[in-house]
């Protein structure tokens, strides 16, 4: 076994073996990525390691298509039931996620969090920014309509109300959430 660093962090040489039809899967997929194979499989041993494990600890997930959740969603006649739902949800889900994942519950954590849903849940893209007075801006970009801004605004409100204590200020559209806080 040989190690050597990648920027500031140290990695292993492994050696596996794996089929002729993975491989050419693998070669294929990380070649439509635009990324070299080894790169490709770090991703997806990456993604194991930040979510799927616990995923699976967690119960599981449903994924769905964000065309199905927009049909399921326009079901909901009002915005304000879509909210209620998420921020429902949020009472033990977060905190719950919190202390698989990270085995804390704090800022720092929720907004990781926030990442890990956002990138592998599919919930949204996010940019998080923290300002020099303590204030912070995180934007959520997505294509699944107004109600699904409501769903986000309903969980993230309720996540860190219930979660971090923090009372969030969110600004929603048809295609976006952007959620303003302050830590104390």
């Amino acid at each position: 076994m040989r190690s050597s660093a990648v920027g500031n962090k140290r990695t292993v040489l492994k050696t596996i073996r794996i089929t002729q039809e993975l491989d050419n899967l693998l070669q294929k997929d990380a070649k439509a990525k635009g990324i070299n194979v080894n790169s490709y499989i770090n991703s997806i041993f990456t993604k194991h390691a930040e979510w799927d494990r616990f995923v699976e600890k967690f119960g599981g997930l449903i994924s769905l298509r964000h065309e199905t959740l927009k049909s399921f969603l326009d079901l909901i006649p009002d915005n304000d039931s879509i909210s209620r739902i998420a921020y429902d949800s949020s009472n033990r889900i977060p905190k719950e996620f919190l202390l698989l994942w990270f085995k804390k519950i704090d800022i720092d954590s929720y907004i990781q969090y926030l990442h890990l849903v956002c990138r592998y849940a599919g919930w949204a893209e996010l940019e998080v920014d923290r300002q020099e007075n303590g204030q912070y801006i995180a934007t959520l970009i997505h294509n699944v309509g107004e109600k699904w801004s409501y769903w986000l605004k309903g969980a993230i409100e309720g996540g860190m109300i219930n979660t971090i204590g923090i009372s969030p200020k969110c600004e929603l559209s048809e295609t976006s959430l952007i959620v303003r806080f302050s830590v104390p």
